[in-house]
């Protein structure tokens, strides 16, 4: 059903993602509102690695609410508030998707929603 292009004709991806997913058949798609860092009661996890691996967290489980799981993941786009932080998100998104390549974008922005949230992490999956 998903199938990622990695094409040799356009420069490498920089980390742990694909250029493209294409999504054949019929299917279910699952478009996740932006997730921050923020734990089941709302109180916000603590510093940048653990801001980052709740908002991973939070896009499995509601891709398991509607039985998807990582493998469904198709494209991501991930919002952090400062360059410093790319290494941080790299390492907490390649340990919690164990490595999962998808289509995905990241963007350095000013700020977020929230003075306190220094990641959003939006997810569409497919099944």
């Amino acid at each position: 059903m998903l199938t990622r292009y990695k094409p040799a004709t356009v420069a490498p991806p920089s980390s742990n993602f694909c250029h493209g997913v294409a999504v054949e058949g019929a299917g279910r798609w699952l478009h996740m509102s932006g997730q921050v860092g923020c734990t089941q009661d709302g109180t916000l996890a603590s510093g940048a690695d653990g801001q980052m691996r709740q908002c991973w967290r939070n896009i499995l489980a509601i891709a398991a609410d509607a039985g998807m799981g990582r493998d469904n993941l198709v494209k991501v786009t991930a919002y952090i508030t400062d360059a410093s932080l790319i290494a941080v998100y790299r390492e907490a998104r390649d340990e919690i998707l164990e490595g999962y390549e998808c289509a995905s974008t990241l963007v350095v922005v000013d700020a977020l929603a929230h003075p306190d949230w220094v990641v959003e992490i939006e997810a569409i999956a497919a099944a």
